[in-house]
């Protein structure tokens, strides 16, 4: 395309020369009051240069023949005669324009692809006025340091501590540039105004930053061809989760968090682009500054019960956050080899700030209050008893301890367990024994940042007061930042974080014995919990003072203030990195990391216990260590257009782990109220000992390419030799492609269009294979035979010695553009992962001593689309809104099981009562929930016996998908002058969850249907066992709601789990500077909130529960039962900088 040359015009003389010269003098004028986009183009352009003994006219014209800029001028006042020879190198046009033109002689304003170039006389003939103004952030905190300059002159200044600037001899027609360090550079015409303010806005949206990816290698965002989304750590500080993982929900398309209601010290579970994996880990890789970090569930609860003991992700301090970064699919993490099948999250800790040449120091404490979400709708009109009748002696309300079956509550009196008369009324035991929780966290920093080193240490301590009395968590953590120059070219860094956490007071879940939850869930109406306190729980004699006659409905006083349990956990997570630059483009690097914990665990049931009237004690150590040993060179050298860039690396990985303890719980004790191994009888004083121990070896590279910086082709690879495969067949390779093009660079697009990219990608990864799958295990019995030890098979399942990892393939296409200078924008990929030889456990012959055998043969698919939309609607002086909506859909399939398999329960996935089950089976998404359904007729009417009872299903049925098809959040950040508002709105659709605790209040008679027949029975329509129609009248409704219940109607108790809720909400108020210089000098920012986390459920569809109260993290996700209550916490966070 011919460009039109606008210079040329200007070199016309007499009448027309003038005539012309006041024609474009108007345009330009218009176009300076008109643009709010001037700098687009400018700015994001480079180019080569190279000129020998040229005149101004040859230099302007060499630059328009290679970019799109065009220049007015008058020919008259320019100095031809000057000769100039460049060779510069991809650099912007004003560092051009400041090389070519004397400063005392021309000035020059660039206006997009227009340059303005006039006599300094000329310059100084306008009219110059001052102008005065202050710079802020979009919370309103004023900017010290920003210049301030008129653009295309030296004209400048800095703005102060309260951010203020007063800027002399400004044209009237100029206009202003403010730029800082981390924010977008912003231009303001000055049209005569004598005041202009300016918020100032973070450049999290621009394409040229560089980010962190795989392996901790730093590429320049507009280069990345696949999907990767960071959130700031300012997100995690407010409306804060003690849980990590959880409070990513709703801020990231294609990350779904699935909410457990696992209480105090609970795990938490993060899935990206759906399940990988039919039997394996799903849960991402998460990396902490380079250090691979293990965030395995310490203990969960199953089919019979048991604890959630808490993940790795429950000891990260969010106050040490600076940011973190999703690496969404296989080409993001492929570089992680093995461990990238799932993605990768990566959290990027604090440092020392650029230019802070003082020590800064940092204070932060999050107080919130957490009250019970009551869910429960409960059937409050009849109370206990049965058949309508109400306990009439102590033996009675002993029996019918939670069953309220009874007469209509009505306030007079009744016998209760104790033998007691009291009144017949409702009680509220929630508000009896759970109290308002504390989680109080406190973080403080010191930070600091010279010429040669960058520090920050931080410390903080972490108080969490249970609902459930006596039970809290307690963390103290420090971390350590430290980066040190030894020489311009030998750099030294150090990074630590160590965290001790003491957690007492968990109680169990899912199967109701241990579970305090689970009496406070089933208690009769009118059984007042309190009259339960005794002694701590305990009757006079010291046993267990027990609501009923079942051994298993435990006293809740019992379980939290005599049946403890307590763990302490010391993690050390810390690096060592030692780099040295070569030349300017080519470095070497080296690097130690350390994860690794140790945790006890003590839990002690005293004698005495209904259920355990021995008593026991469990108690063991678990010791888990991870050391990678990394090297890599790395180069970077532009050639003319092109720009090559490589690195080649290797890792070593060494993982141990390791538990010692008693085998279970052991007991008798031998001396009552003595709690101690010691004290358990030496026959049954039995212990273990369990060691794992693998290596995987492995090295990488990458190759990028780039074109103008603005078409990018990425390749990586990784190869991986494991320990834990046969070693002729252990080696596995992982490549990697991926493009980016930038075309709002390399076509002329409209001047809204800010910056537009397009991407593609394409990888494959792997979930790697757990030791000691390949081979027999042995193991000793804790017996003897004839003196002599006798030694047995260790494994359950039948090793698999040519087992291979599993293959995981995906597919990328994207894109994502802003326009109107970043007022709009958008994010938007589509993908196809598939999985092949997934490591699946199949049955076996059970005369075979095994329960199942491993086999590479599962086959899943997961596509699925995502979209980020960012707008922001409002953007003045003294008001802005930040708007997001982020939306993905992911569509799972499970392909292939193995030959003549249809369906494969999930390993623990099994309900306690009501026959529900998780299973994948061929055809249908992951997991499905599996179980009995009404019987009907083919016209859909159901099937009755003789006595009005339904009928349920021949065999098990698909009644629903476990796992969320549609995830997404609407984020908003609001601020006016010194105020700011901020909430988060997270959505789930698209499964289904049985409902263990509906299926108990059915029984119990607790929930809302069966008040249904409760006076004159219930009547039934449909058609009896032999099809033919049937009606009955006067069922009595205990027998008949029970029966539902006892008869494993499973389909009853299925509910869509889809929900909205009001995730985070933050109000805050940023104290001003000049405030802050009065009142307390000393402090340099201050900010004070009011914050909430799950204030508000806005739509959800699940009876008396909360939609996300799945038991535990595993893969069998749709299964709930007596989990802990939900909370909504309000609380206060106050934020000061010295």
């Amino acid at each position: 395309m011919k460009k039109k040359r606008l210079s040329r015009d200007f070199k016309l003389h007499g009448i027309k020369k003038l005539f012309v010269i006041m024609k474009l003098t108007s345009f330009l004028l218009f176009i300076s009051v008109m643009a709010i986009a001037a700098n687009g183009y400018s700015q994001n352009t480079r180019f080569d240069l190279n000129v020998k003994n040229a005149s101004i006219l040859d230099v302007l014209e060499k630059i328009e023949q290679q970019t799109e800029f065009g220049f007015l001028f008058k020919s008259d006042q320019m100095n031809m005669n000057e000769r100039y020879s460049l060779n510069l190198k991809n650099v912007k046009i004003e560092t051009v324009m400041n090389k070519v033109l004397d400063k005392n002689q021309y000035s020059f304003r660039i206006m997009d692809r227009i340059i303005v170039i006039t006599s300094r006389e000329n310059y100084l003939s306008q009219k110059l006025i001052k102008v005065s103004g202050k710079v802020t952030d979009n919370a309103g905190q004023p900017l010290p340091g920003v210049t301030v300059v008129v653009k295309g002159t030296s004209n400048g200044i800095i703005t102060n501590v309260n951010g203020e600037y007063v800027l002399t001899n400004v044209p009237d027609d100029a206009i202003l540039s403010f730029s800082f360090v981390g924010m977008k550079t912003q231009e303001r015409s000055v049209s005569g105004k004598n005041n202009i303010s300016i918020i100032l806005q973070p450049d999290n949206q621009s394409i040229d930053e560089v980010v962190v990816t795989a392996m901790g290698i730093k590429r320049q965002k507009r280069s990345i061809g696949y999907s990767t989304t960071e959130v700031g750590g300012e997100k995690m500080t407010e409306s804060r989760d003690l849980n990590l993982g959880n409070a990513l929900s709703g801020k990231v398309s294609g990350v779904s968090v699935a909410g457990n209601s696992t209480g105090l010290g609970g795990s938490s579970r993060v899935i990206i682009r759906g399940n990988a994996s039919l039997t394996g880990n799903n849960q991402p890789l998460y990396v902490i500054d380079g250090i691979p970090f293990d965030n395995t569930n310490m203990g969960n609860a199953g089919k019979w019960g048991g604890m959630d003991l808490g993940d790795g992700l429950s000891n990260i301090n969010p106050d040490d956050i600076e940011n973190i970064r999703v690496l969404k699919g296989a080409a993001a993490s492929a570089l992680y080899g093995y461990r990238g099948g799932n993605g990768a999250i990566l959290i990027t800790t604090k440092s020392g700030k650029l230019n802070q040449n003082r020590i800064g120091i940092e204070v932060n404490n999050n107080l919130t209050f957490n009250m019970i979400y009551d869910y429960r709708d409960f059937q409050k009109t009849y109370g206990q008893g049965t058949q309508g009748v109400r306990p009439s002696d102590q033996t009675a309300a002993y029996q019918t301890y939670s069953s309220s079956w009874g007469e209509k509550l009505d306030g007079e009196d009744f016998v209760n367990r104790n033998g007691e008369t009291v009144a017949y009324k409702y009680v509220d035991n929630w508000k009896n024994f759970y109290k308002t929780g504390i989680d109080n966290n406190t973080s403080v920093a010191i930070s600091g940042k010279s010429e040669k080193i960058s520090y920050r240490f931080g410390l903080s301590n972490t108080y969490s007061k249970s609902n459930l009395p006596n039970a809290g968590l307690q963390q103290k953590g420090i971390n350590m930042n430290i980066g040190y120059d030894i020489t311009p070219r030998l750099h030294f860094a150090v990074n630590a974080n160590y965290i001790f956490e003491e957690v007492k007071g968990r109680a169990n879940l899912s199967d109701g014995n241990g579970n305090t939850n689970a009496t406070l869930l089933y208690l009769a109406n009118g059984y007042d919990v309190r009259w339960l306190k005794g002694d701590k729980g305990a009757d006079e004699d010291g046993n267990e003072l027990q609501p009923g006659n079942s051994v298993y409905f435990n006293n809740p006083y019992w379980l939290q203030y005599r049946k403890t349990n307590k763990t302490n956990k010391n993690r050390t997570t810390g690096a060592m990195t030692l780099r040295y630059d070569i030349v300017d483009w080519l470095y070497v690097q080296g690097q130690i990391t350390r994860d690794g914990y140790i945790m006890d665990f003590r839990q002690v049931q005293p004698d005495g216990a209904a259920a355990d009237p021995n008593g026991y004690i469990w108690e063991y150590e678990k010791n888990y260590s991870e050391i990678n040993l990394n090297y890599l060179i790395g180069f970077n050298k532009k050639i003319k257009d092109f720009n090559i860039s490589a690195t080649f690396g290797g890792n070593r990985q060494h993982d141990i782990t390791k538990q010692y303890g008693t085998d279970g719980g052991i007991r008798p004790f031998i001396i009552s109220g003595f709690y101690s191994t010691s004290n358990v009888n030496s026959s049954t004083r039995t212990f273990k000992k369990t060691y794992s121990e693998y290596q995987v070896n492995s090295i990488y590279g990458t190759a990028d390419f780039s074109y103008k910086d603005w078409l990018f082709l990425n390749f990586t690879g990784r190869n991986d030799w494991f320990s834990t495969l046969d070693p002729d067949n252990n080696s596995y390779f992982y490549p990697s492609v991926n493009l980016s093009w930038m075309i709002s660079d390399c076509l002329k697009l409209p001047n809204w269009i800010t910056t537009a990219k397009i991407r593609a990608s394409a990888a494959s990864a792997s979930n790697g294979t757990e030791p000691y799958q390949t081979m027999l295990t042995y193991t000793m019995n804790n017996f003897n035979v004839q003196g002599q030890s006798m030694g047995y098979i260790n494994n359950s399942s039948v090793p698999n010695a040519f087992l291979k990892p599993v293959k995981i393939k995906e597919k990328e296409i994207g894109a994502n553009a802003a326009f109107f200078d970043n007022r709009l924008g958008f994010d938007f990929a589509v993908y196809e992962k598939k999985t092949t030889d997934d490591i699946v456990q199949v049955s076996t012959s059970s005369a075979s001593g095994f329960s199942s055998a491993y086999r590479n043969i599962g086959k899943i698919r997961n596509r699925g689309l995502e979209l980020m939309v960012f707008g922001v609607p409002i953007a003045t002086d003294n008001f802005r809104w930040n708007t997001s909506l982020n939306f993905s859909y992911n569509k799972s399939k499970v392909l292939y099981l193995g030959e003549g398999v249809e369906s494969l329960t999930i390993d623990g996935a099994n309900s306690r009562s009501g026959n529900a089950s998780i299973q994948n089976i061929v055809g249908e998404s992951y997991g499905q929930i599996v179980g009995y359904k009404y019987k009907t007729d083919d016209n859909g009417n159901r099937v009755y016996s003789s006595d009005g009872l339904p009928v349920r299903s021949d065999d098990v049925e698909i009644l629903g998908n476990g796992v969320f098809k549609f995830t997404g959040g609407f984020h908003n950040d609001i601020s006016y002058k010194n105020f700011s508002l901020s909430f988060l709105i997270d959505f789930k659709l698209g499964a289904k969850i049985f409902s263990g605790t509906n299926y108990n209040l059915y029984n119990t008679g607790l929930h809302k249907n069966t008040l249904t027949g409760r006076e004159n029975g219930v009547s039934v329509e449909g058609v009896d066992e032999s099809g033919n129609s049937f009606s009955k009248t006067g069922i009595d409704a205990q027998t008949y709601w029970k029966w539902i219940a006892s008869n494993n109607i499973t389909e009853e108790f299925v509910y869509n789990a889809n929900f909205i809720k009001l995730r985070e909400l933050s109000f805050g108020y940023n104290f001003s500077k000049t405030f802050l210089m009065n009142k307390m000098p000393f402090v340099k920012d201050l900010r004070l909130s009011v914050v909430g986390r799950n204030l508000w459920t806005i739509m959800k569809d699940t009876p008396n529960i909360d939609p996300e109260s799945a038991y535990n993290n595993t893969n069998g996700q749709g299964l709930e039962l007596n989990g802990y209550p939900a909370t909504r916490n309000v609380g206060f966070n106050l934020n000061i900088k010295f």
